[in-house]
């Protein structure tokens, strides 16, 4: 075996490599720095999505809502026990900005009561992690 041989082999082996890395690693995702914005989108048509928002205390969350549908019971969004409301117009984006101070559930639905989703509040940044970038992409 000659040099050019092994030339061959190493450059097809780290070739092979690359390749590997390139296909199967898993994405990289934008992460907020420490101390960041939490913002994710929220769908709003026949309920919303998601659902249930893990975010981490402490770091402000802006949820920007785009409501999708007409229906007179998705008008309005209030959430329980943080005195927010707002007015969700159709086919338009509405942002919901708030800073968790305490972890638990913080509920929000459509008024009058209709369909329900929350904003689970946990210690760590692990909770933001779960779910940057995900809802959907009509308003990105």
């Amino acid at each position: 075996m000659n040099a050019a041989d092994v030339a061959v082999i190493v450059l097809g082996t780290g070739l092979i490599g690359w390749e590997l890395w390139y296909f199967l690693a898993p994405p990289v995702r934008d992460v907020a720095p420490p101390g960041g914005v939490q913002e994710i989108r929220v769908r709003v048509r026949h309920g919303f999505e998601p659902d249930t928002i893990p975010v981490e205390i402490g770091r402000p969350v802006r949820l920007v809502f785009y409501r999708e549908e007409t229906a007179a019971c998705s008008g309005e969004l209030v959430f329980e026990g943080l005195d927010i409301r707002r007015s969700l117009p159709p086919f338009e984006a509405t942002p919901v900005e708030f800073t968790p101070t305490q972890p638990g559930d913080y509920v929000f639905r459509c008024g009058p009561p209709g369909p329900e989703g929350r904003v689970v509040a946990q210690v760590g940044r692990d909770a933001a992690r779960l779910n940057l970038g995900r809802g959907h992409d009509k308003h990105a």
